[in-house]
This record gives C-alpha cells, sequence and structure tokens, in this order.
C-alpha cells in the first residue's frame, strides 16, 4: 500500500471531506432544527434530495411537487456521476461508515461469504412502486433519508441527551467540583440545542432496527446499501450514463487490496471487474492501488463489467406480491368497527386522511420540531397502514396556539403550510369531558353529602388553560343556599379547536377526566373567531327574558363613533375591539339592554368599568357594581353594562341578568392592574379607583380647580395610570393620588418637571423636602415625588401632614 500522499489520492481526500462537510450539515439542521425553522431556513432539504421519496411522493398525490425540485437536480447529476450520493452525500450512508470502521476488527475474524443479496433492492424498489398503484405508500420505511431522520431524532438524539443528563446531574451533586460539571453540562446542552430531554414512543422499535441493519457490518461493510436500500437501486438504474467509470490498466497485478478495500464489494475477485450499478464513487481502490492501475473514466472495457442479473419472473412475483399485500396491509379493525372514523389526532394543516397516508414519508422531522413534543409516531392503532406516521398524543404535549413550525419542515406536502392565523382556525379534533371522573362533576353528584359537610371540588385547570380566546371551556355553576360554588365544566364545541392543552394538563391520574378525539378530514372555525365573540354571550333567552331582535356589533373606531357620537373617545383611550348590544324584553314588557365591551387586555377592560361605574359591589364577576337598577359588570377582557330601558326594572333582576351573563363566559381569575398594587390600603375608597392611559380619562376627574390644558403629565397608550380617593386621617375632606407608570425614566423626569414648573406658577407657597415637593394653595395641599419611571402625587388634601404622609407610604411600598 502507498505510503506517501499521491496525485491519485486527490479525489479521494476531497471525497471524504465533502462526506463528513454534508454529514455535519445534516447532524445540524437537526440539532438546530427548532431555531432554524422559526427562521424560516429550509432545514429540510436533506428530506427533498430523496428522489425514492420524491417519486413516491408524486405517484401519491398524481402530481407534480415542486418542493423536490432538490431531487431533481440530485437525479440529473446521477446521470453523468453515477451513484455518487451514496458515498458523497448520504447522511445513513456514512453513517454506516463509522459503525462499519468500528466494527472492523470483528468482520476481520468472521469468515468469508460469498452471499450476494444485491437483486434484492432493485425487486424492493419494483414493490414499492408497484404498491402505489394501490395506493398504499410505504416508501419512507426504505428511503435511507427518512430513516436517518428519524434514527437520529426519535432514538440517538434523546439517547444522548439522557446519558449527559444523568451523567453530568450524578456529578453535578458533588462539593466542589458540581459547579465546574454544571458549566460543562449547559456548554453540552447548547451545542446539543437540549435543555430538557425529548421522548417518542416507541423509540425502541426504531433503535432496534438500526442496531439489527448496523449490526451485518460485521459480516459485510455497507450490507444495507448492497443489498436493501432501494434508493440506491435508482441510482443504479441511472448509472449506466456515468461519465466515470472505474477502469483498470494493464499494470494490475490482481493483488487483491481493492477487492479488500471497496465496501460495496463492487470488485470482482480478479481486481479489475465491476459491478454493474454498485461503484458509488468512493475512490478508495484508486487511492489503495500500489500501481496505480485504477482510474474512473467515461469508457469501461466490456471485460470489465460485471452485470447483476435480474430475473423477469421475479419482477412478475414482486408484482403479484404488491397486489396481494397492499390490501392487506390496508385492513383495519378499527377503523371498520368505527365506521370508517378513527380519533388520530394529526398535527395542523395535514391534508385528508387519505392522502395524507399517501404523502407522509414517515420522516419524523415534525415530531422532533414539535415544541412541546406532543408528535409522536403511530404505531398499529390505525393499522399498519398508518405506521410511523406523526399523531398528536395530548397527554404527553399539546398542539402549541402559537406554533406553526410542524407546518414549516414537511417535505412531501403531507402537511400544508400555514401561517400562524391559519393555525388557529384549524380544528384537529373535539374536547370531551367524562363526568364521571371530572373532579367538579363527581362533587356535584356527591350533592347530598356536601351539604352535611362541605368539601371544594372546584378545578378548572383545563378551563384557564384553553387557548381560545373566547375559551371553549365554560362553567355550568350550581349556588347553595350558602353561596358555595361548584362550577362543573362543560366543552363549547364549536369553538373548540382540539389542541389537547386541556388534557395535558388534567390533573386526574391515568385517563384523564377531559379526552381529545382527532376529526378527520380537519375542518375550520373561521366563521367563530371572525364574528363578534361578545354575541356568543347574547343569548335568545335569559330565563324568562328573551331577546328582542339580533345583537348589533360596532366593531373598531370608525363604527363606533356610529354608536356613540361624541363620546367614543374615552373607550377609544383603552385597547378596544368591539362593543355588543342587545335588548331583553321580560314580564310586563319591562326592557332592558345589554352591552358586552371587549378590549385587548384584561386592564382595559377594567379601565373602562372603573371609568363608567357607580354603586355597591355585589360580587359578580371580577368586579362588579350595582346602582339603582344600572349594573356595571368587569369580566376578563370584558366590559358590561345593563341598564333599563322601559318599566320598573327591579334591581334583583338585573342582578339576575348579569350574573346568567357572566356565567356564560369564561371563567377566569384575573389580577388588577400592577400599578394599583402601589396605592396604600388604610383609608381607600376602593370603589373610587380609576385606572386609564391617556389624558381624555383625566380631563373628567376633578384634580385642581385649575384646568389643565396641556398634557404635562405626559400621558399616552404607553403610560399606566390610576387615580384613587383617600378619606383623611384627620379631616373629614377626602384628598386623591395619582400614580404614573412611565416606560422609560427619561420620560418621567420630563413630566416631573412639567408637573413642578406648573404647580409653581398656581401656588401660593412651596415646600421642598428632598425628592419631595409640597404645594399650598388656598388651604389645599398637593405634593409630588419622582422614583425612578414611577411619579405620584396627591391632590386637594385638607393639610400638609395628609398629603406628604401618603406620598412617603407609596414611596416603601415602590
Amino acid at each position: 500500500m502507498q505510503d506517501k500522499y499521491t496525485k491519485a489520492d486527490k479525489p479521494y481526500y476531497i471525497r471524504k471531506v465533502v462526506q463528513y462537510l454534508t454529514f455535519s450539515a445534516f447532524i445540524y439542521l437537526l440539532l438546530f432544527l427548532d431555531p432554524l425553522t422559526e427562521k424560516d431556513f429550509s432545514v429540510n432539504i436533506f428530506l427533498r434530495m430523496s428522489p425514492l421519496s420524491a417519486l413516491g411522493s408524486m405517484m401519491a398525490a398524481k402530481t407534480f411537487i415542486l418542493k423536490y425540485w432538490p431531487a431533481i437536480i440530485v437525479l440529473f447529476f446521477s446521470v453523468p456521476f453515477g451513484r455518487f450520493f451514496c458515498a458523497w452525500i448520504c447522511p445513513l450512508g456514512t453513517t454506516i461508515d463509522i459503525t462499519d470502521y468500528l466494527f472492523s476488527s470483528f468482520r476481520k475474524k468472521s469468515q468469508k461469504n460469498i452471499y450476494d443479496g444485491r437483486k434484492i433492492k432493485y425487486y424492493l424498489l419494483a414493490f414499492l412502486l408497484i404498491s402505489l398503484l394501490f395506493s398504499y405508500q410505504c416508501i419512507g420505511w426504505f428511503d435511507p433519508l427518512s430513516i436517518a431522520t428519524n434514527v437520529y431524532t426519535v432514538s440517538i438524539h434523546p439517547y444522548s441527551i439522557q446519558i449527559i443528563d444523568y451523567f453530568f446531574s450524578y456529578f453535578g451533586d458533588i462539593p466542589f467540583i458540581g459547579h465546574f460539571f454544571a458549566l460543562i453540562h449547559k456548554f453540552f446542552q447548547n451545542i446539543l440545542f437540549a435543555y430538557h430531554a425529548p421522548f417518542f414512543r416507541a423509540h425502541g422499535i426504531l433503535f432496534f432496527i438500526f442496531v439489527l441493519l448496523i449490526t451485518f457490518g460485521m459480516v459485510f461493510r455497507r450490507f444495507w446499501c448492497r443489498n436493501i436500500c432501494p434508493m440506491g437501486a435508482i441510482f443504479a438504474l441511472v448509472s449506466d450514463w456515468s461519465l466515470f467509470k472505474r477502469t483498470v490498466s494493464s499494470s494490475c497485478t490482481s493483488c487483491g487490496l481493492c477487492v479488500e478495500n471497496c465496501g460495496m464489494g463492487a470488485i470482482g475477485s480478479d481486481g479489475k471487474s465491476t459491478k454493474e450499478g454498485e461503484c458509488i464513487l468512493c475512490m478508495t481502490c484508486q487511492k489503495v492501488c500500489p500501481e496505480n492501475s485504477v482510474t474512473f473514466r467515461r469508457k469501461q472495457s466490456i471485460e470489465h463489467r460485471s452485470t447483476v442479473d435480474l430475473s423477469k419472473r421475479v419482477f412478475l412475483l414482486t408484482g403479484l406480491t404488491s397486489a396481494a399485500v397492499a390490501p392487506l396491509i390496508k385492513l383495519n379493525y378499527i377503523k371498520n368497527t368505527n365506521k370508517g372514523n378513527i380519533s388520530l389526532i394529526r398535527p395542523p394543516g395535514a391534508v385528508d386522511e387519505k392522502e395524507f397516508l399517501a404523502l407522509c414519508i414517515r420522516c419524523g422531522e415534525c415530531m422532533k420540531v414539535c415544541k412541546t413534543n406532543g408528535l409522536h409516531p403511530a404505531v398499529l392503532e390505525a393499522g399498519i397502514e398508518s405506521l410511523w406516521t406523526p399523531r398528536l398524543i395530548p397527554r404527553i404535549g399539546y398542539c402549541d396556539y402559537g406554533c406553526v413550525l410542524c407546518t414549516r419542515v414537511c417535505p412531501s406536502g403531507a402537511i400544508k403550510r400555514l401561517s400562524l392565523e391559519e393555525k388557529r382556525e384549524i380544528v384537529l379534533g373535539k374536547a370531551r369531558i367524562d363526568h364521571n371522573r371530572c373532579i367538579p362533576w363527581v362533587g356535584y353528584v356527591r350533592l347530598p353529602e356536601l351539604e352535611k359537610e362541605w368539601q371544594d371540588f372546584n378545578c378548572g385547570v383545563c378551563e384557564e388553560v384553553c387557548p381560545v380566546p373566547t375559551k371553549a371551556i365554560h362553567f355550568n355553576t350550581y349556588v347553595d343556599a350558602q353561596h358555595r360554588e361548584i362550577r362543573r365544566p362543560f366543552v363549547r364545541e364549536d369553538i373548540c379547536i382540539g389542541c389537547g392543552f386541556c388534557e395535558k394538563v388534567c390533573p386526574v391520574l391515568g385517563i384523564p377526566a377531559i379526552v381529545v378525539e382527532g376529526i378527520q378530514p380537519q375542518t375550520k372555525i373561521i366563521h367563530h373567531l371572525k364574528s363578534s365573540s361578545a354575541n356568543n354571550f347574547l343569548t335568545e333567552t335569559i330565563g324568562e327574558w328573551k331577546r328582542v331582535s339580533v345583537p348589533v356589533t360596532y366593531e373598531g373606531k370608525e363604527k363606533l363613533y356610529e354608536y356613540i357620537d361624541g363620546g367614543a373617545e374615552p373607550y377609544l383611550s383603552y385597547s378596544f375591539l368591539r362593543v355588543s348590544q342587545a335588548e331583553y324584553i321580560g314580564e310586563a314588557n319591562k326592557k332592558i339592554l345589554i352591552d358586552i365591551w371587549e378590549f385587548g387586555s384584561p386592564e382595559d377592560a377594567f379601565g373602562a368599568f372603573s371609568k363608567d361605574r357607580a354603586g355597591r359591589d355585589i360580587q359578580i364577576g371580577n368586579g362588579s357594581a350595582l346602582f339603582d337598577n344600572y349594573l356595571y359588570l368587569w369580566n376578563d377582557i370584558y366590559f358590561i353594562r345593563i341598564e333599563p330601558r322601559e318599566g320598573n326594572v327591579l334591581p334583583e333582576e338585573v342582578t339576575y341578568l348579569g350574573r346568567s351573563v357572566i356565567n356564560t363566559m369564561p371563567y377566569k381569575k384575573v389580577s388588577l392592574p400592577t400599578i394599583l398594587d402601589y396605592f396604600p390600603q388604610q383609608y381607600l375608597i376602593s370603589e373610587s379607583l380609576k385606572f386609564f392611559h391617556k389624558k381624555i380619562i383625566l380631563d373628567n376627574l376633578y384634580i385642581s380647580d385649575n384646568f389643565i390644558e396641556e398634557n404635562i403629565f405626559h400621558l399616552s397608550e404607553k403610560t399606566d395610570a390610576a387615580l384613587a380617593e383617600y378619606k383623611s386621617s384627620i379631616h373629614e375632606g377626602a384628598l386623591k393620588l395619582m400614580i404614573i407608570q412611565y416606560s422609560d425614566d427619561d420620560t418621567a423626569r420630563m413630566a416631573f418637571d412639567d408637573v413642578i414648573k406648573l404647580w409653581q406658577v398656581w401656588s401660593e407657597r412651596e415646600f421642598t423636602s428632598g425628592i419631595l415637593h409640597t404645594f399650598e394653595d388656598t388651604s389645599k395641599y398637593s405634593s409630588c415625588l419622582l422614583k425612578r419611571n414611577i411619579l405620584c402625587m396627591t391632590f386637594l388634601s385638607p393639610n400638609k401632614n395628609d398629603a406628604e404622609l401618603l406620598l412617603k407610604l407609596v414611596s416603601e411600598k415602590l
């Protein structure tokens, strides 16, 4: 063998460099599939290089699939360069090369075998293609690129992470050196993009198949590539036109080095002949030849060719086998017993089930990229036909409402590409509640026992996590004589998208109390999402009250001006979306009007509620105020106003109507705006709290005898402001406290300076104590304080001490 590098070695080393660079790119794209997909890179480029998958998908879909243009390029270059893909690019081939090298010592000890099963790959290719004529797609099981992607995604990557996590977790607990190991662990997590170990069902099956496949390397090098790979058969069929064929000069001494080192066993025992379609241009024979007898040229003498004898009889038998096996594979007991329906939840954007099974190449990319680890391979729950296709298992992971990654990685079109807006309209399935397992429903059944000894059976976790804006899970609330509640959940099937989040978080052990059943074909709920969600709560009847006409919705700024011309600006200062109204008629021709205002956030809905409310809190929704027979309610992103129109409407009647409307809405405990946490509770008049953003609200709140024309407080949609009244600790009069939080310190400082200048003009005297400024004007005191990006100010205080004390209490909270 040559000891020194020669010119003949150059093609071999070029091939090695290209092979390992492409393999590194393949591994990199798999490891960083998630972030790269979020940036919309073509991370599935390797899968789209497969002529086998391209041919299978196009035959199955009966159409040309443009996404497979890389496969066309590979096939185009295979005409002049033959079976180069197997040695230069194929990641499964590279993996087998690595494992074959590791098994080299075993292979040398094994007895030479004359077994040659190269014909199998041609017959297998024929079987796969003929099966497509019977609408059965199983190419993905044998495509080397799908196998490599699956093996690394489902088995090798998770196993590697688990081993690394166990190793560093053990050493990370050891004193003194634990911190050092934690840093190394973090480094591995970064390079493997694995901050938690993924898990896939049936991973052991795939790993066993992979181990079996590489174990043959103990006897034969590249056993898969030689005998089984149907994509290799495609390349072999077109390699006859190759411009680079192995030729051997007369200087060959038949030393056998090329025969021994050929990974494909493509060289005859004499070292001169080459089996047709088996050479993969690895250039190893050229490198090891001591006489430099091996070259690659266009012309190859006939005596140097060794053809593979394919039997027409076997091809005929293959066709008959395909015709016989395909119907057997498509037989599905579960599907037949369910009248053609299966409850598998497919990824969002999956085409109709029949077409999905025909197009899916079982590559596993959608499973790898799933953020919640919810997509897993199907086994036999829908028959052999759907084996290894992706399905969502909500108990393991739900479909993220804000994720579309799986729709971007599918190479074959089995999962359509969707925008986030389109994806949110797709219905994957429907949730179903088992009343025999659901905690609140079980509690309701035990009501006679609870009356004697009350226990809290309320759960509501499913409703809390439901990502649908109007909530697909609502509550039927039972209230006993002592005002104790049991909130029994029910599913609004018309807006449920079947994401499975509710099933994932259900606290019932074992089989959850809420289960999502798949829907095929997937449908849309566009009409629900685009219509006013408030209309869903204005039902035709509320007890004895009947709706007079269909609810009218005013959506957006221009429509709101039509509804309340001259009074729209205060509501627009919040994140107004729409308002729906309906009139109801009851006994004795009593009429009431219900307005449901919808805003972009619960905080802004509270702001609108705080602006209008009057009266006492009656404990309905997130906030309520009853003034005579007028009712104001706040619930999540909704502000509800109920007012009488005709007849003697009683307070009890509007209270009943308000409670009924709230019960149709998603029950959600929401917090008050954060800025309200800074208000001291002592002497606070809670009903006086007003939350706002812009000056137009402040203009209607009395804080000074002088009108403030300019926006000296620099109020805008970026500021959170609140004003409240306090009962003075000494005097009978009330004082007011306003707190404004700005988006940055500079704006806060400008507002503070402008306020000081104006109050200096208005006031008779100014007192300064540290960062506290106090002003006196006609026996009324105002104080001002700036801390970071928060401006605090008291108004109309009857004495100086109360004005300053209140700001000092706020300063302590800040």
